[in-house]
């Protein structure tokens, strides 16, 4: 700051530490206010690249639902950030079978998403058909603890299962995953599809995953979902609860995207507005008369 005066002499001795010290202010401010500037621009960028990884993971996501004879399939994809770890998908096989995947990446925003993105391409590099289920958990977890998560503490919760219109049997591997809540044709209150539930994905490259049957019947309502579902909270802290989902599962009468609609706007209502805290994925599939 420079301070000019037309008359000789024309500043005290006492007038020059006051303004020494309005300098000392006027740079500082002027300081922070180019930091502001510096760091608004930082976060834009960033903010940006975050948008085109997330761009990036929802393309990994399937573009279209799979048509399958006897099912409707409805699904829900919502992150806690531009981008998360949940991840999806289906494999349309020979038979008219269908296979169903669903996973969860441990922690959130981009680390995930890199995972997930990882996971993905593990899946699809599979060298044949990814059925029986076993065959394809066995290989993502192999090339996951061989090239990506061992010794980082990173691990994928994932259930896959294969159902054929045929049969009506799904045969399923779960890896530490939420098993998909059940609601049979005759009512009553949902349960789960039961079976072994082995370690999550990238822990152990010796886990061996097994298969599981399950027959489904014209009328029955499977649902498949990861945590952030259940472990959304009120503003009092209170977890949303499996209870809950249980419980709108069983009273419904409704499609497979209506009853998404409607636990989506249940699980919103009690968070009453809260940021979502962790990614939320659901995937119904309700058995029709073929």
């Amino acid at each position: 700051m420079v301070i000019l005066a037309r008359d000789d002499n024309g500043f005290s001795q006492e007038f020059i530490p006051e303004q020494l010290w309005f300098s000392n202010l006027f740079g500082r401010a002027t300081s922070q206010l180019v930091l502001k500037q510096e760091l608004q621009k930082a976060y834009d960028q960033a903010d940006r690249e975050l948008k085109v990884v997330a761009d990036i993971q929802r393309s990994l996501l399937p573009v279209e639902l799979p048509r399958v004879r006897g099912l409707d399939i409805a699904a829900h994809y919502q992150t806690a950030r531009n981008a998360g770890g949940d991840y999806y998908d289906f494999f349309e096989l020979s038979g008219e079978k269908l296979g169903i995947l669903i996973a969860d990446v441990s922690g959130h925003g981009t680390p995930a998403a890199v995972v997930m993105a990882v996971t993905h391409s593990i899946a699809h590099t599979h060298e044949s058909e990814p059925d029986p289920p076993s065959k394809l958990l066995n290989f993502i977890n192999h090339h996951l603890c061989r090239r990506y998560t061992q010794g980082n503490g990173t691990f994928v919760t994932a259930f896959y299962g294969v159902y054929d219109p045929h049969t009506r049997q799904l045969r399923f591997a779960n890896a530490g995953h939420h098993p998909p809540r059940l609601k049979r044709r005759k009512g009553g209150p949902s349960g789960i599809v039961e079976g072994t539930v082995n370690l999550p994905l990238g822990i152990d490259s010796d886990e061996c995953y097994r298969d599981e049957i399950q027959t489904l019947y014209p009328g029955d309502i499977l649902v498949l979902y990861t945590d952030g579902i259940v472990e959304a909270r009120s503003p009092q802290g209170e977890l949303f609860g499996i209870e809950r989902l249980d419980q709108l599962i069983s009273e419904s009468e409704l499609s497979s995207q209506s009853l998404i609609d409607r636990v989506v706007s249940q699980v919103q209502q009690f968070s009453e507005g809260r940021p979502v805290g962790d990614d939320r994925t659901m995937v119904v599939i309700q058995v029709r008369q073929p």
